[in-house]
């Protein structure tokens, strides 16, 4: 009988189920982002845990945690997987831009824009497999440790990584409220105009709340009455519903006449930043990861509505 680890483990598959149940610290949420049920997952880690020889996970009341074995299968399937796609990446440099894979992922608010550019990019080269993890800041810069990923998306990228970062499209931060707020009547709104309203933020440590403080610090600003609420979506609806205003990219305001939304004409604002692609310095870019990244820089303005996005921008901007 074969004692060798190699010869005991099963599949990669359950490797890779394993490591988005350490993901997702949930076989719940790990078999709903893989469309396996519970059980199918549940038995794929189990004899995952009988060819190592030990326990990978336990469960403390209803949180799941990694055993010692657990966090090392982790730290190697990272290893694994990085050297399996260096070699789908070279053999696909070797093939040219007929076949291969190419992940992304971005914060939140990128969603909004982001598929405008791969829709056009995946025509051209059909034969890509794209993977697009949406997340917030955290769950984002985490990814990036890991390498996990070719591309990152940031509006405020981390400045405690060794990085490259590339910015590629201007990101407005504008005061929105509902069409309905008497505010929107208004040809001209200073910030003191805006204290009686609740703003409705991100919370701390997003892109969005970053560049928002800093804003503020620097122009000697304060915030009235705040609701911390998770998720631009969740913002986006609450504002339409007029529980309150909001600071948010610009791209939210998209559709902005049928959400029912408008962007409040405030002395000072939008907000100027810009979103930016980012890997790791270290990062061994593909073929097609190079063939991106050039898309991004260089024609990402051609297949986003940017008369639109500028037009936002000047109105604004004529209003400081």
């Amino acid at each position: 009988m074969d004692t060798r680890l190699p010869a005991r483990l099963g599949t990669l598959r359950q490797l890779e189920i394993f490591m988005k149940v350490a993901e997702t610290q949930s076989i719940a949420r790990a078999a709903e982002a893989l469309y396996l049920s519970h059980s199918a997952v549940s038995v794929q880690i189990r004899k995952l845990a009988e060819a190592v020889g030990l326990p990978l996970h336990e469960v403390i009341g209803k949180q799941l945690y990694l055993t010692e074995a657990g966090r090392e299968v982790v730290a190697s399937g990272r290893e694994l997987f990085e050297a399996i796609a260096r070699l789908d990446g070279k053999l696909n440099d070797l093939k040219g831009l007929n076949a291969g894979s190419l992940s992304i992922a971005v914060v939140t608010t990128a969603k909004y824009f982001l598929p405008r550019i791969l829709g056009p990019f995946c025509r051209e080269y059909p034969g890509i497999d794209v993977a697009f993890m949406v997340g917030n800041r955290a769950q984002i810069i985490e990814r990036l440790n890991g390498n996990r990923d070719d591309f990152y998306i940031f509006s405020d990228p981390p400045d405690n990584l060794e990085i490259d970062s590339r910015p590629f499209l201007p990101n407005p931060l504008a005061v929105v409220a509902s069409a309905k707020n008497p505010l929107n009547r208004r040809k001209r709104l200073n910030w003191e105009d805006l204290q009686e309203q609740k703003f409705l933020l991100r919370e701390q440590g997003s892109g969005t709340h970053i560049t928002i403080q800093k804003h503020l610090r620097e122009n000697g600003l304060s915030l009235g009455k705040t609701m911390v609420i998770e998720s631009n979506e969740a913002i986006k609806y609450a504002v339409m519903a007029d529980m309150g205003i909001t600071i948010l990219s610009a791209y939210v305001l998209a559709n902005a006449t049928e959400d029912g939304l408008a962007q409040l004409r405030v002395k000072g604002f939008p907000i100027m930043s810009h979103w930016h692609v980012v890997n790791l310095k270290s990062k061994k870019l593909s073929l097609i990861a190079e063939r991106f990244l050039d898309f991004i820089l260089n024609r990402s303005r051609d297949v986003l509505p940017m008369e639109h996005i500028e037009q936002q921008v000047r109105r604004a901007l004529a209003r400081r």
